[in-house]
């Protein structure tokens, strides 16, 4: 397999390991409270959260550089333009909360389905 990114764009998937290695801690941490039908959408939020987090700090760090057109004498901003798989980093984001959104309704309604 593959992976194919630009800029700082492989940043992003390990973000998102590290929050959902995070996130399957505080479930090993909260299995007496926390039924095991939700264990999948913890995990997937906790990498959701660290996706967000890794795409804020990628788009803090690139200030850009500004270059003067040597004919028109226009400025032009060149940024890094971070992203995996042809889709920048900011997208994946949003990417991510939305499949973890439809795994937590999945798991809710395994969780809720099951005890009737």
């Amino acid at each position: 397999m593959f992976i194919i990114w630009r800029g700082w764009g492989i940043l992003l998937p390990l973000g998102a390991l590290i929050g959902a290695m995070i996130a399957m801690f505080a479930c090993a941490l909260l299995e007496q409270f926390v039924p095991q039908q939700i264990f999948p959408a913890i995990v997937a939020l906790g990498a959701t959260l660290a996706a967000f987090q890794t795409v804020r700090w990628l788009e803090r760090s690139d200030k850009g550089r500004e270059l003067r057109d040597e004919k028109t004498g226009e400025l032009v901003l060149l940024k890094r333009g971070d992203s995996i798989f042809f889709i920048k980093v900011r997208y994946w984001a949003y990417i991510l909360a939305i499949l973890t959104l439809v795994l937590f309704v999945t798991c809710l309604m395994s969780l809720f389905g099951s005890s009737t």
